[in-house]
């Protein structure tokens, strides 16, 4: 079906609308779906340590900078008043909270356009979550999760105007992102390691008797015994 996607954890995007503006919402949201798959730290059973943890509320952050920046809101309302809660890694705001403004003038009607990423897994940068090799279901959340804001951007009715998002679905895409940094409370750092002390059974070598190295010749132990025996024997 044409503009649409049913697909791994992309399942139910709509590729194909209107809103232009809605691409400047997905850009950071892309931005934190590629860091997520290329991060190392989600390969570790143990977990993240606070790095890890600060950068992801930094990105999340950058992802409401731009749902903000693309709210059409004709009564100048203070967003604070609504969602009191909005995301800042520093916990403190000092720019404008005004969007984009273009109400001045009727804008001419834009056609449909597709988004300029490939969300079908063919892009290596966003895969498919089937294909990743997280060690830890921390990883598997927050990739899930960066999906999840990608999707609901696509869904959300403002998708059909010529650009910018009403209030109400700024807000559903506000408690999408609140979800996201509420993960990465509860889930990352290094109050949330855990200690791991054993190898995978997966990790253990298999089929390769010691020295488990190509370039070495294979010691066998027992043929050597047996010719030791042998030779004390003939003595």
């Amino acid at each position: 079906m044409p503009g649409y996607l049913a697909i791994g954890q992309f399942t139910g995007m709509i590729t194909q609308f209107r809103n232009y503006t809605i691409h400047l919402g997905l850009q950071p949201v892309v931005t934190l779906i590629h860091e997520t798959a290329g991060n190392d730290e989600f390969r570790s059973r143990v977990g993240t340590d606070d790095s890890t943890k600060q950068h992801f509320i930094q990105l999340i952050a950058a992802c409401d900078k731009s749902r903000r920046l693309i709210t059409w809101n004709p009564d100048n309302k203070d967003l604070r008043s609504v969602a009191p809660g909005i995301i800042d890694p520093n916990k403190q705001q000092t720019e404008s909270l005004r969007p984009i403004n273009l109400d001045g003038i009727q804008m001419s009607s834009t056609p449909e356009i597709e988004l300029p990423w490939r969300f079908d897994g063919t892009d290596p940068n966003i895969p498919l979550a089937s294909t990743l090799r997280f060690r830890n279901g921390i990883g598997g959340m927050i990739y899930m999760a960066a999906c999840a804001i990608a999707v609901a951007y696509t869904r959300l009715e403002s998708r059909n105007r010529s650009h910018m998002i009403t209030v109400n679905d700024s807000l559903r895409m506000y408690s999408m992102m609140q979800t996201f940094r509420d993960l990465c409370d509860r889930l990352l750092g290094e109050d949330n390691q855990i200690d791991v002390a054993q190898p995978l059974a997966t990790d253990e070598p298999s089929n390769s008797p010691l020295p488990n190295r190509m370039s070495e010749t294979e010691i066998k132990i027992a043929s050597s015994l047996q010719n030791i025996v042998g030779t004390q024997v003939n003595r």
